[in-house]
Formats: C-alpha cells, sequence, structure tokens
C-alpha cells in the first residue's frame, strides 16, 4: 500500500485536493501501523486455566478454578474434556481426575485446534456423529456451543446442540420471570420450561438460578416441578450444583436460630436493672414461652413457683 501510492504521486498520477486527501490517509495509515507494532500484548495478571487459556472468570460459567501444584483448570473445561477419564476418588487429584491423565489429555488437545479462535489446546469435540469440530469452553459459549452436565458430560456444536421449539412470536412479547426484562430474539439465548404453559426465561438468569438453588431447592419458579423441569435444564446445558443452596452456605446463615428470647415482657418489671437483665437461676430467671419462645418474663415478676421452667400462655 506504501509504495503504490507513493509511485502515483511520484508519476503525477494525483494532482490536487486528491492527492492532499490520500497523503492525509497515508500518513494516518502509517500511524496506525507503528501503533500496532508498538502495542504488545495483554499478558494475564494471575494463572490460566491450561485447557481454554484464560484466567478464573465467571464461576457460574466455567466453575470454581482449581489450583495443585503445577496444574491449573476450571472445573467445567475439566470435566467437559472429550477424552479424560475419572478414575480416582474425590479426594485425589483434582476432583477425582489423577494429574497424569491430565497431563495426557492436555497433550491430546494440544494438536486440536479450535473452530472458533483457531487457536491449539481444544479439549473438548463435538459428540455427533462425523463432526470434527473442537472447541474451547469460553470460545464454545460464545458462539452456542452447549455442554451436558451429566451422564456422559457430552458436548455438542452449533449446529448439533439440542434444541427447544420455541415459538419466536412470543419471545418479543414476553419478558423473563426471573428478571422481568424483555427476552432475546436469539433463541439460544433462551430457554423454555417443559411445564407451566412453556414459559420461556433467558438462559443466564436460569443458570444464575440453579446455581444459587443448587441441586436440593432446583425447581420451576411457578408451579414446583420438581421432576420434568429440572431434567429439562439439564438436557439443555444448565448446571445443577449437587451441594446445598448458596444461601445455606453463607457464614452465620442461622445464627439467629441459635439466639434465645431475652427480655422481660411483665406488665410491671420488678428487676433492678431492668427487663434485658436476669440470671441463670432464681427469682430472676428468665422464663419463656412453651409454644413460641418468644415472649418472657423474670419469674419474680409474674409470681411463678420455682418449678415452673416455661411459661403457658
Amino acid at each position: 500500500m506504501d509504495n503504490g501510492i507513493l509511485r502515483e504521486m511520484s508519476q503525477g498520477m494525483l494532482t490536487g485536493s486528491s492527492k492532499t486527501t490520500l497523503y492525509f490517509f497515508f500518513l494516518l495509515y502509517r500511524k496506525c501501523a507503528k501503533t500496532r507494532r508498538a502495542t504488545p500484548r495483554k499478558l494475564p495478571s494471575g494463572p490460566v486455566c491450561q485447557l481454554c487459556l484464560q484466567e478464573p472468570g465467571d464461576p457460574e460459567k466455567l466453575g470454581e478454578f482449581l489450583q495443585k501444584d503445577d496444574l491449573s483448570m476450571h472445573y467445567f473445561c475439566l470435566i467437559l474434556s472429550s477424552k479424560l477419564p475419572q478414575r480416582g476418588q474425590s479426594s485425589r487429584g483434582l476432583h477425582g481426575f489423577l494429574p497424569e491423565d491430565i497431563r495426557k489429555e492436555l497433550a491430546r488437545a494440544s494438536r486440536k485446534i479450535c473452530f472458533v479462535c483457531k487457536q491449539k489446546g481444544a479439549a473438548i469435540n463435538c459428540q455427533k456423529d462425523h463432526c470434527v469440530k473442537n472447541f474451547h469452553l469460553p470460545c464454545g459459549q460464545e458462539t452456542g456451543c452447549l455442554s451436558q452436565f451429566f451422564g456422559e458430560y457430552k458436548s455438542f456444536c452449533e449446529k448439533h446442540r439440542p434444541t427447544q421449539d420455541i415459538q419466536q412470536g412470543n419471545v418479543g412479547e414476553e419478558s423473563c420471570l426471573l428478571c422481568c426484562e424483555e427476552l432475546s430474539q436469539a433463541t439460544v439465548e433462551n430457554i423454555q420450561s417443559p411445564c407451566c404453559s412453556q414459559t420461556t426465561y433467558h438462559r443466564k438468569c436460569m443458570q444464575k438460578y440453579a446455581h444459587t438453588s443448587a441441586k436440593h431447592f432446583f425447581k420451576c419458579p411457578q408451579c414446583n416441578n420438581r421432576e420434568e423441569f429440572p431434567q429439562e435444564m439439564l438436557r439443555m446445558g444448565i448446571h445443577i450444583p449437587d451441594r446445598d443452596a448458596a444461601w445455606e452456605l453463607e457464614p452465620g446463615a442461622f445464627s439467629e436460630l441459635y439466639q434465645r428470647y431475652q427480655h422481660c415482657d411483665a406488665p410491671t418489671c420488678l428487676h433492678e436493672q431492668g427487663r434485658d437483665s436476669f440470671d441463670d437461676e432464681g427469682k430472676w430467671s428468665l422464663i419463656r414461652c412453651a409454644t413460641c419462645g418468644s415472649r418472657g418474663t423474670h419469674r419474680d415478676c409474674s409470681f411463678l413457683r420455682s418449678s415452673s421452667k416455661k411459661l403457658r400462655t
């Protein structure tokens, strides 16, 4: 390009304003080219997954980021690798995947080209017969590929993935029940319930709901269906963790349940230090309601016998 423009200018083929305009763009092109050459490629700031070459990222999309010895990878990349067997107990290696097997899979994947980014290291291949497409998990997620998190943990490219009959006409009129925003026009970004008149949701909203509620609380948001609904979500690539719900794993989630009522509700409290002071035993011990435990009185404030351990209401 540089030599062509200079040749035309030197031969007098360009004159006047045309020459000025083209020379301006020539200088701009040279400047941009220098900028591209001078800008170094951004290096990862931390460890990357050896199976997809990306940083930890969103655990809802890629799973927990695992590290042990010289191995580091996303949990989903690990379990979805097409030729990686799980030969150990869950306490061995990385969730039962032995280090020697993982290294063999890394060597195999290093010869596979991702059909999306054209880079090596694509450990996942489409399970449709005669399909030769391989891909990294994040690349596949961006282009509509689908992976199933049950049974044989199969993955499919965008052409061979399981589908649902989502009516395009209804998509523009409905909103996602979980986020109350309009549904996407791209059907691969939506997912349909097998019950409740086939309500449609955003796929990302359904995955977030599954990640939060987990296996024991995951059900249809409308009719509480616990059979057809989870099975269809699994078929359509929703990962349902086999653990307690997220709200049960929060530190101190049930701390309030271990707190006992500590207040005297008698019409007239006789304790010198007030209604919130009491002793473990004796006339100033706190007697709580035998039914709900949410009301109480000092023994002396309600003239209770020393044998009374609970307040009857």
